[in-house]
């Protein structure tokens, strides 16, 4: 494609292409085998000499529309928005459409249409940074960029240093993903330093060896390969940075066969169903304000005609009492504890937040605070779920993984003697995050960790890697503050 870009310019493309790749070796010391910084590099290039020849009237087959910033961004929409499709492949691509309601959740690296025209086409596609406002299931997430948004295309270093710095926002989407369900990497290769990247991203946030079993043991990893007449499959170890994941490695010649042998997985609600409810769920709401409104009980109200009704199934003696709280999210219960936000809301329902919806919650994240919740528990019959029991055993110094761990010595070693002293220095981002964290679990009380995170709580949003930090911080807030009476 980009030797392609480059023929709009250049008489030789081929020589063109040849002479960046050796100016890219000699200024930048990359080695051929290193091709992700390569075609960072080329992207930069091929960009700047592409869109000056534009603008010097040199390029005259495209016309560029003036809202567009990059007039070579929107030659590859122009280029990639038709293609053929290879009569060879027609029976792998019918194979791979009998599985899109199977494949709820869809990442892609690919700037064509292909995916959403002719296999998830019930999929919602969601470019770049919509990721983070948008649920992943049925969801058609395209990473890199789409020609349908020729800006939003991911071909240059500086675009790919934009994308990594929001790359934990995927990551944190595919470790909820990964809790119930096998994550699946098709088309790369395990050298892919998008994968290796997503891998590390990934296991950075994990916090104990169980965690680290989960996530090896639903992680599987699909390769082509020429002339590999059966599929060979075995376990495969992946080094980065002194870290060792395992994953399943499986290389085919032929996806066909794979595309069938995974149409005996088990069948899913169909994903328009799935689309659906979620369209028709528009909001749970805290309280019964409004006459308009109505809570009422499938089994039993069925002639009720109003104009807004919330549907629930169950005994209606119970449902006025838990409508609402249902509707609470692992990012309302951390922001409570350091704002107070849910005391309103809650009341005396705490019984049912315990029991209820704090292991619902505990499905999809690692830790959570429960302390608060826990010591507001009114009825001894409340059965506390073995999952909240085991968070409810954690230690501050069982919040910190190994990559805290190795800032340990150096942050006793150094003088800091306040969160805001160490968030005001000169450390590195990381290092800053492992520091707070740090001090948060071994010298911080609680009133010096709440008035820093009522301070701080949107800045870490910023950081790479933050919010994962921020929420640690915050559960050492919960214990803290709250175990001694829980």
């Amino acid at each position: 494609m980009l030797k392609r870009c480059i023929e709009e310019y250049d008489d030789n493309p081929t020589n063109k292409y040849k002479w960046y790749r050796q100016k890219i070796r000699s200024q930048y010391n990359i080695d051929d085998n290193d091709s992700h910084q390569m075609y960072k590099y080329l992207g930069t290039y091929i960009e700047n000499d592409f869109n000056l020849n534009y603008y010097e009237g040199k390029i005259r087959s495209l016309s560029v529309p003036e809202e567009e910033k990059s007039p070579l961004k929107y030659f590859i929409k122009e280029l990639l928005r038709t293609y053929k499709i290879d009569e060879n492949m027609y029976e792998e691509i019918e194979e791979l459409k009998k599985l899109k309601d199977k494949m709820i959740t869809v990442i892609t690296t690919n700037y064509d249409t292909f995916l959403e025209d002719h296999i998830f086409t019930n999929h919602e596609r969601l470019i770049k940074q919509k990721m983070f406002v948008y649920s992943e299931l049925g969801t058609l997430f395209k990473i890199h960029g789409c020609i349908s948004e020729p800006s939003s295309i991911v071909l240059t270093y500086q675009d790919y240093e934009n994308f990594n710095k929001k790359s934990k926002v995927l990551s944190a989407k595919v470790i909820s993903l990964f809790a119930e369900n096998p994550v699946i990497f098709m088309g790369y290769s395990i050298t892919d330093e998008n994968i290796r990247n997503f891998l590390k991203d990934i296991y950075t946030c994990l916090e104990n060896e169980e965690e680290y079993k989960a996530f090896e043991d639903r992680l599987v990893i699909i390769e082509y390969k020429e002339s590999v007449q059966n599929p060979i499959i075995g376990s495969h170890s992946v080094y980065f940075d002194g870290v060792q994941i395992k994953l399943t490695k499986i290389i085919v010649e032929d996806f066909t066969l794979l595309y069938k042998e995974m149409q005996k997985l088990e069948d899913i609600v169909e994903l328009k169903d799935i689309k659906r409810l979620r369209n028709l769920v528009y909001q749970i709401v805290y309280d019964y304000k409004g006459e308009a409104k109505k809570v009422i009980n499938l089994l039993d109200d069925e002639e009720y005609d109003g104009n807004e009704v919330v549907v629930a199934i169950g005994k209606e003696s119970e449902l006025l009492d838990v409508v609402g709280i249902t509707g609470i999210s692992a990012k309302d219960i951390f922001k409570d504890l350091v704002f107070d936000s849910l005391d309103s809301k809650l009341k005396n329902r705490y019984d049912y937040l315990v029991e209820k919806q704090l292991p619902q919650l505990l499905r999809g994240n690692t830790v959570l605070p429960v302390h608060k919740y826990l010591q507001k528990i009114e009825n001894e019959s409340v059965i506390i779920d073995e999952k909240v029991r085991k968070m409810a055993g954690y230690s501050p110094e069982d919040l910190l993984n190994n990559n805290i761990k190795k800032d340990r010595e150096a942050y006793l070693e150094s003088k800091f003697s306040s969160l805001e002293e160490i968030v005001n220095s000169n450390l590195p981002s990381t290092k800053k995050l492992n520091f707070l964290v740090l001090r948060a679990a071994l010298h911080a009380d609680d009133k010096e960790l709440k008035s820093f995170l009522r301070t701080h709580y949107k800045e870490f949003e910023s950081y790479r890697f933050g919010p994962t930090m921020l929420r640690k911080m915050i559960c050492i807030l919960d214990i803290k503050a709250y175990k001694s009476s829980a």
